[in-house]
């Protein structure tokens, strides 16, 4: 008896550790899932300095922000970030990688690549598969999922909302300054930055592996001025430049599914008998995320 019970307290204390995507992800009816294009993939391979600790996936954000995902595609099939590290890493904020100014590209290129323009907004498209879940957001008139990137709208406009693993390029102060460094969100989401950055992808896959990468000293910036103290991108691939068995064959689930909404509805609700405070029935956009898993075999 006393074993059961410690059982099923542990069930309980893991149900309230784990995100809101990841009880979607593995408690809900897996089913409406849609297949992502390799084309739309990018694959990381990073090492902490001295070995390779694993693979990221990025998916791009081709819909919202297409001449920033143009331009990473791009540097990938240029080769820019191979050899490239994580020179700037906060923990629990960012962790931003590509080529410091005073330094040179290990593999001498010498390319250069104008400035992006400011992709921080666009009108919203009646068109589009948009799923709400909040209205009077923070920082924003209403928020939900589109296509399975989190969006904030209001005033008629659309943006990528700054959750966990989503990626933008950096910039200095001029809008229109963003050129090959990329950074990714970690840890509590920096909404302060949304429409003031070219958010172009998010991580997918993998996102255990960003733990693994050195952090830099807070009180310094995040700076990792020793090359040999970054973590690094030992490769950067499109999934469409991979053979197929190196090809993970991930999926999202459509947010405009029966099975998605269907568990909004149950995460407003806090139906399990877990939660004793059953909240006001609002959700938080980063803390839910879109589910992603590998395709079953069929």
């Amino acid at each position: 008896m006393q074993t059961r019970c410690n059982k099923w307290l542990a069930a309980l204390m893991l149900l309230a550790l784990l995100p809101e995507w990841a009880l979607a992800a593995s408690a809900e009816p897996q089913q409406s899932w849609l297949d992502i294009p390799q084309q739309q993939l990018v694959y990381l391979q990073l090492s902490d300095g001295d070995k390779t600790v694993g693979q990221v996936v990025l998916q791009l954000a081709d819909p919202f922000t297409p001449k920033t995902s143009a331009r990473f595609r791009q540097l990938v099939q240029d080769r820019f970030y191979d050899g490239l590290g994580f020179y700037r890493v906060i923990d629990q904020f960012v962790l931003q990688a590509g080529l410091p100014e005073d330094e040179t590209h290990p593999a001498k290129l010498t390319k250069s690549y104008p400035p992006l323009p400011a992709e921080f907004s666009w009108p919203i498209r009646g068109k589009d598969f948009y799923t709400p879940v909040q209205s009077g957001d923070m920082l924003a008139e209403e928020t939900g999922f589109n296509q399975g990137f989190a969006v904030g709208r209001a005033k008629g406009r659309e943006w990528l909302i700054h959750c966990p693993n989503l990626v933008n390029m950096a910039r200095d102060a001029n809008p229109a300054s963003a050129t090959t460094d990329f950074a990714i969100m970690q840890g509590q989401a920096p909404r302060h930055l949304d429409q003031n950055m070219n958010v172009f992808g998010r991580v997918i896959w993998g996102t255990e592996v960003l733990n693994l990468v050195p952090r830099g000293d807070k009180a310094a910036g995040g700076i990792l001025g020793v090359k040999a103290r970054r973590g690094m991108i030992v490769s950067a691939r499109l999934g469409s430049e991979l053979p197929k068995a190196a090809q993970l064959p991930l999926q999202q689930q459509l947010t405009n599914s029966d099975d998605f909404q269907q568990m909004l509805k149950r995460r407003r609700a806090r139906s399990d008998e877990f939660y004793q405070d059953k909240g006001n029935g609002k959700l938080d956009i980063c803390y839910l995320g879109a589910p992603v898993r590998l395709k079953t075999a069929q």
